[in-house]
């Protein structure tokens, strides 16, 4: 059932949104000690609700963990690797078809910086956010490397940049995410810069933006802040200070920490779930017509498929789960329900091809007591992040306990799931952590098969061709060995191959290549000396170690030389490239001084 409001509320919220790249799975079982067993079939069952997506009765499912990362590292445009020095006010442009460096000045304190789509050839273009002196510097290279700089004015306090999809528009905003908090003033204004003219529009929008997602025709933007959504049409620049602003949600009352909420700019709606809510909504983006779906269950996870043909919904159930598939736009079905049985699923990651997800959980919905956290020392934070030029998304999770002892499960006088060891209810259920549900499309269902990990799942990634996807897993702080890994997952055959990569330090960012055949894992721990980056065959899992001469920062893509490079932590600058041959190059002291390592 749905329930269709005609009246917009003027509600005021924070919203969480989720990035995508969770990751992806295909049918079949796998029993506890990870013996195999059949695989299951799964087809879609109605949409009146009830079914394993129901909830359990021990109150609504924990909620899932996934989280953004923001690492500034050079980023890469035609043949070019642009990176900016904050200590310099300069941007080190480096060829990679040679190394030649040259290093062209820019406004104060440069720091984010993002590619300008749209060049011809191997030419390159960047646009750079100069937080010390409130303005971006445009800069071009030609094919022939003669660099060009021009420095338009921004609103203050900015530190995020976004670049529509066919360069013409660049926004300057304060990302409520991003590391530097706002002083004096407000997070509220924003410019927008026209490339072509070289004109930029300030305008005030709803408070603490977040994110900004493009249409891909390069017409509208729409603004995710915690009021909601703002859209601006690029047609009407110059004539709109104050762009519509329209809510996503009937309630001004929801906490804004709660929801989550992702933009089908293809379409131009906005789908929100609220934690503990058993419904959708579903506003039209402009117009503010708003429709909430009414669900079976509560969803822990909401996923779009990249091409917005449909959305994901996780119903976690510690007797079997449920995965809702909503097609987009609503239709009359408006969603298929399809079993996962004897799994507890709260995460879902749609590859690109649509035809296939990674089902898993971050939660141990079975545990007693919370277990010790994690020890993750790596760049500031405990999540891995998954792209294919930059470090862009993830998901994480941290162990919360051992569940060898626990039976019956029941709802605490304040609201939280405890649990009732009993000692003559045979074995304990298994860690829905270290188990991984592989689905694959199978006309109007998915076939599924799910795998044995040995080691809890915190974030999983798919490569962009579908065909593989890298695991990342908790570490164990007890252990002077096993403590850190990652599994890499070929999601092509019957019966899929999963192999684990231990590592000496905590797996940090991953990288694949556009074409899904190569990936990089960003190995780091500054206390032990790991400063590595794994180099993956994706066609072999054939892992080789890359030892770099200072710690790890980011890793990127660049498509004109087919290149993959890895920036580090050093004083002058250093970054080092590797060719589809495995030879390697290091960059360095190009913020002194151009030279080249080899």
């Amino acid at each position: 059932m749905s329930r269709h409001l005609a009246s917009m509320w003027p509600v005021c919220l924070g919203l969480v949104v989720a990035c995508g790249d969770d990751g992806g799975k295909i049918g079949g079982d796998y029993s506890t000690d990870g013996s195999a067993t059949n695989g299951t079939g799964i087809t879609g069952n109605g949409t009146d609700g009830g079914g394993t997506g129901s909830l359990p009765t021990t109150g609504d499912p924990p909620p899932e963990t996934e989280d953004e990362g923001d690492f500034r590292v050079p980023r890469a445009s035609g043949k070019y690797v642009y990176s900016a020095s904050q200590t310099t006010d300069s941007v080190a442009v480096i060829d990679t078809s040679n190394l030649s460096i040259d290093v062209v000045e820019v406004g104060q304190g440069p720091t984010v910086v993002e590619p300008v789509p749209g060049q011809a050839g191997d030419a390159g273009s960047v646009v750079v956010l100069d937080q010390g002196s409130n303005d971006v510097a445009l800069v071009r290279t030609s094919e022939a490397g003669a660099t060009s700089v021009t420095i338009y004015p921004v609103t203050p306090g900015a530190n995020n940049l976004a670049v529509s999809p066919g360069g013409n528009y660049v926004f300057v905003y304060h990302d409520v995410d991003g590391p530097e908090q706002l002083g004096a003033g407000s997070d509220q204004e924003l410019s927008v810069l026209d490339v072509a003219s070289g004109t930029p529009y300030e305008m005030t929008v709803g408070a603490h933006p977040r994110e900004i997602v493009f249409a891909p025709d390069d017409s509208t933007a729409y603004v995710i802040t915690a009021a909601g959504v703002n859209v601006i049409t690029f047609s009407q620049l110059g004539t709109v200070g104050k762009p519509p602003l329209l809510p996503v949600v009937a309630d001004p009352g929801i906490d804004p920490a709660t929801l989550e909420v992702q933009i089908v700019a293809s379409l131009g709606i906005a789908l929100a779930r609220v934690d503990g809510e058993p419904w959708l909504a579903v506003t039209q983006l402009p117009g503010g017509e708003l429709t909430v779906l009414d669900l079976p269950g509560v969803p822990t996870d909401l996923d779009v498929a990249p091409d917005g043909e449909f959305a994901v919904l996780t119903l976690p159930s510690p007797g079997g789960s449920s995965v809702l598939e909503v097609p987009l736009p609503l239709g009359p079905g408006m969603y298929k329900q399809h079993d996962v049985p004897g799994e507890y699923v709260g995460l879902a990651s749609v590859a690109a091809d649509g035809d296939t997800m990674l089902l898993y959980t971050t939660v141990q919905p079975y545990a007693l007591t919370e277990g010790p956290a994690s020890d993750l020392p790596l760049y500031d934070h405990d999540d891995a992040v998954f792209g294919t030029s930059t470090t862009d998304s993830s998901s994480s999770g941290s162990s919360t306990g051992d569940d060898s002892t626990t039976t019956d499960a029941g709802t605490g006088t304040d609201g939280t799931t405890t649990t009732t060891t009993t000692g003559d209810d045979g074995p304990p259920p298994p860690d829905p952590r270290k188990r991984v549900t592989l689905a694959r499309r199978d006309g109007d269902g998915w076939d599924l098969v799910t795998l044995f990990v040995e080691v809890p799942i915190i974030s999983v990634g798919i490569a962009p061709d579908s065909r593989n996807a890298i695991l990342v897993h908790d570490g164990h702080p007890e252990l002077s060995e096993d403590r850190w890994s990652y599994s890499l997952f070929d999601l092509t055959p019957a019966f899929p191959l999963l192999k684990r990569q231990k590592t000496e330090a905590y797996p940090g960012p991953v990288l694949f290549t556009p074409e899904g055949d190569r990936a990089a894992v960003l190995l780091r721990d500054d206390g032990a000396g790991v400063r590595k980056a794994d180099l993956v065959d994706l066609g072999t899992f054939i892992v080789e170690p890359l030892r770099l001469g200072s710690p790890p920062e980011g890793a990127g893509y660049v498509d004109a030389t087919a290149k993959v490079f890895v920036s580090q932590q050093h004083p002058t600058g250093r970054i080092t490239f590797v060719d589809p041959r495995g030879d390697v190059q290091t960059v360095t002291g190009y913020v002194l001084n151009d030279s080249v390592k080899d």
